[in-house]
Formats: structure tokens, C-alpha cells, sequence
């Protein structure tokens, strides 16, 4: 297979030598059994990214490590290979981030940034592509509630559910339904972009408003008001 882009210079953006890098580590018998591979990984990362709170690395790490959750970890050789393999995560999740907020026109999923000999040597990728997004979402299921409860919302978010590894499901999807929904994957992420902003725009005003707020308790009761009245923070909005 070939990859069709990310051919980006910029230091923000992951090369394709650092993606198979990146591959190379979470394959090898230094990473746990239940490690993510790299199409999983991007899905996984992009539910997390278009979600509804932003997630911190230290919380979701253990997860590309061990699907399980049992909390298997990778050994490294050395602390210069786990600032290595950090740093290469970080820099995927980076460039997620930057496509998915600033250049959304020009989004794919991780299977569809190559090129393969057939059809028939994507749809397995498809498969771990769309169980790790699934994988983001549980991750996160009492926040993304309001989701499930919007109807548009949930078909949109049900068409990737059924691309992925369902073990057990008795009535598998044709292979034509299979693809037809795969064609649809890059808008259906848009759209739950799009759904889940004014909730990510939220938190963050939030945040802003605890630090604002951890601020002002510093501020001495005698000392002027930030709000620039003149008038002393205790008769002003201290009151």
C-alpha cells in the first residue's frame, strides 16, 4: 500500500517515516498483545479529538497500549525510546487535531490516506479503524449522552458503529453496504464534529472561568478591583 498524502513539511504534521516508525514500535513484542495497530490508533484518536471534553494523554494512553484495559504496558529499552515513541503519539494526535480544526475540507480517515491492491485489503482496516472509534466514544459514553439522544446525531454515529469488530453479531452487513458506509465515514466525522463544538467550546469557557476565578481569590480585599472601577476589591465585585 501507498499513502496519497500527509506529504506536509511541517515539523507539526507526522511523516510517513514516522508513522511507520510509530507502527513498527506498536507491532513489535515490546508493546503489549492488545496494543493498538496504527489504523485503530486513528480512530481512537479522532472520537477523542471531535468528542465532547478534551481528554488528557495520561488518560487515554493506557488504552493504546491495552484495548483490554487490563493496563498491560509497553516495555521500552530505554527512557530515549519512551521519549521517542511519547513524542511520535503526541505528534499523530497533533496532526489529528490540526486537520480535523483547521483543514476539515481536506479530512480522511487513516484507511483512506492509502492506496491498496484491492478493496478487499482495506476492509479489514476499515474494521480496526472504526472499533477504535467506537473504543473513543465508550471511553467518554456518559458525556457523549446528549448524542444518543438526538436522532440525527445517533444514525450518523450508528453508521460507523457498523464498520466496525463486532464479535458475536449474527447478521453481518454485505460487503456492498460495508463500502457504501465506509464512502460515508469522512462526512459522518465531520458532522459529529460539527455537533459536538458548541459542548468543547463550553468546557473551555469553563476552564477559563476556574482560572479566572483561582486568580481573584488571590486578590486582597483592600487591594483596587480588577475590573478597573477604581474602587476597592471588597466594595467592588468582592462584595
Amino acid at each position: 500500500m501507498t499513502q496519497k498524502h500527509l506529504s506536509d513539511n511541517s515539523p507539526i504534521i507526522i511523516s510517513d517515516s514516522e508513522l511507520d516508525e510509530l507502527q513498527e514500535f506498536l507491532l513489535s513484542d515490546a508493546s503489549p498483545e492488545g496494543a493498538m495497530m496504527l489504523d485503530t490508533l486513528d480512530g481512537f484518536l479522532t472520537a477523542l479529538i471531535i468528542g465532547p471534553v478534551i481528554v488528557p494523554p495520561s488518560a487515554w494512553l493506557p488504552l493504546v497500549w491495552d484495548m483490554s484495559g487490563e493496563g498491560n504496558e509497553p516495555e521500552f529499552e530505554s527512557p530515549e525510546q519512551e521519549r521517542r515513541i511519547m513524542e511520535l503519539l503526541m505528534k499523530m494526535m497533533n496532526s489529528l487535531v490540526m486537520l480535523l480544526m483547521k483543514y476539515p475540507d481536506h479530512y480522511e480517515p487513516f484507511p483512506a490516506s492509502f492506496t491498496y491492491e484491492s478493496d478487499a485489503a482495506r476492509d479489514p482496516l476499515i474494521k480496526l479503524w472504526a472499533t477504535g472509534f467506537m473504543i473513543g466514544v465508550s471511553y467518554n459514553e456518559a458525556d457523549w449522552e446528549p448524542l444518543f439522544s438526538d436522532e440525527t446525531a445517533s444514525v450518523v454515529l450508528s453508521a460507523i458503529g457498523m464498520l466496525g469488530v463486532r464479535p458475536g453479531d449474527p447478521v453481518p452487513i454485505s460487503t456492498k453496504k460495508f463500502r457504501e458506509l465506509w464512502e460515508r465515514v469522512p462526512d459522518c466525522v465531520l458532522a459529529l464534529n460539527e455537533f459536538w463544538r458548541p459542548f468543547r467550546l463550553g468546557e473551555i469557557a469553563r476552564a477559563k472561568g476556574m482560572a479566572l476565578a483561582t486568580e481573584v481569590d488571590r486578590i486582597g480585599r483592600n487591594e483596587p478591583c480588577p475590573c478597573g472601577s477604581g474602587k476597592k476589591y471588597k466594595k467592588c465585585c468582592g462584595r
